[in-house]
């Protein structure tokens, strides 16, 4: 081999080495998603066992891996079975407080008559606040038979009800998980699909983005009155679609004006006149807070990818410590998705066909246990066709 080929295979070999490198770069930046989960007692009165919280897995993940890793992290033990079937959720323990307030939409529910087969039928009535939960003895366990024996734990994945177990569905990146006990009709009082003639599926509110934005505040330790009253009403087992709606503009809008004024309110310089005594000047020393400037965040490009998404890159900013990316199916950013990372890319959740996802970022640094943000970018869009 003469010279020329040994430098241009030492080249070719070089080349993709750095194409591999950049190949496995990629792949671990996106092999991860996050979903956010809430664990819900609202059938017998007693609100979040899990208020939302996000978590990242892996993007293979299941619900069941989403509802474990949650459950460790918040000391919460989960007894459930694996068998032929799948995973079942038995039950909960310590998750009944013993005070139970049952809605009364559910206790004036009617009876059923459960028929098994070869003449074999089981009359069950709809559950009142006086019913006991046989299982509270016993590490107070919420679960499978509690209450009435057509209770257990069931869940929803972006407001609809899976046909799946909990270890067979995949889950996504932006996806909400709400595992939610049924106290009665097996799932028709949270709104799934009623299998017993003469009992109608309760007709409950789509709370997912509420969720979202509750569990987003909440990560930036947001103890604003109006996340508090958010709360109350996604505990609220019949809040009404109007309430949630509400809940979610205001909490947008508080959001909203405190992102405008970490922005845009800048705090004067201020001096201090000397203080003159007799034979002595004293001139008083000002401190100011450190501050970081950083320069405008440009969007260098925004693409549809598949699955109805869209995907943003960003150019680098100096100093700048992450980035907050916004975006939305309108250009006024209404209902819109907020997130912060360190990356300088970021895949969106699934839009619907034909429609444009509208972004602006902006980027932000920390100075001490303070977040400053720079500008918003210029927005950019992408018409989403794929």
């Amino acid at each position: 081999m003469n010279k020329v080929s040994k430098k241009i295979l030492s080249l070719v070999l070089a080349l993709a080495l750095v194409v591999s490198t950049m190949t496995v770069t990629f792949a671990e930046a996106n092999d991860k998603v996050t979903v956010t989960v809430t664990i819900e007692r609202f059938t017998i009165g007693q609100g979040y066992l899990l208020k939302p919280t996000s978590v990242e897995v892996d993007k293979d993940a299941s619900v069941k891996d989403v509802l474990e890793k949650v459950a460790q992290e918040n000391n919460i033990k989960l007894n459930a079975t694996t068998s032929s079937y799948g995973y079942y959720l038995d039950s909960i323990s310590y998750a009944d407080t013993g005070v139970v307030n049952i809605p009364e939409s559910i206790s004036s529910m009617p009876g059923i008559d459960a028929d098994y087969g070869e003449g074999y039928t089981v009359h069950y009535d709809a559950p009142t606040n006086t019913t006991v939960n046989s299982h509270f003895e016993d590490e107070q366990k919420l679960g499978g038979g509690s209450f009435t024996d057509l209770a257990g734990w069931m869940y929803a994945l972006n407001n609809k009800e899976s046909d799946n177990g909990m270890d067979a569905q995949p889950v996504a990146d932006g996806d909400v998980v709400r595992v939610q006990f049924s106290v009665y009709a097996a799932g028709a009082d949270i709104g799934f699909k009623s299998w017993y003639a003469g009992i109608e599926s309760a007709k409950l509110a789509d709370k997912d983005s509420l969720i979202k934005k509750v569990a987003e505040l909440s990560a930036k330790e947001n103890q604003d009155k109006d996340l508090t009253e958010a709360i109350s009403v996604l505990e609220k087992y019949d809040a009404t679609q109007q309430e949630v709606d509400d809940a979610l503009a205001k909490l947008q809008a508080t959001d909203e004006t405190t992102e405008q004024v970490t922005d845009e309110t800048t705090t004067p310089a201020v001096t201090t006149p000397a203080v003159t005594t007799p034979a002595v000047t004293t001139q008083v020393p000002t401190t100011e807070a450190p501050t970081v400037v950083l320069g405008n965040t440009k969007i260098s490009k925004v693409t549809n990818v598949k699955k109805y998404k869209a995907k943003i890159k960003i150019k680098k900013v100096a100093k700048a410590k992450g980035y907050q990316f916004k975006y939305a199916d309108n250009k006024k950013f209404k209902k819109s998705i907020v997130k912060n990372t360190t990356k300088l890319t970021l895949t969106t959740k699934k839009f619907k066909k034909n429609s444009r996802c509208y972004v602006k970022v902006r980027a932000y640094a920390i100075v001490g246990k303070v977040k400053s943000y720079g500008k918003w970018s210029k927005v950019k869009s992408v018409k989403i066709k794929k």
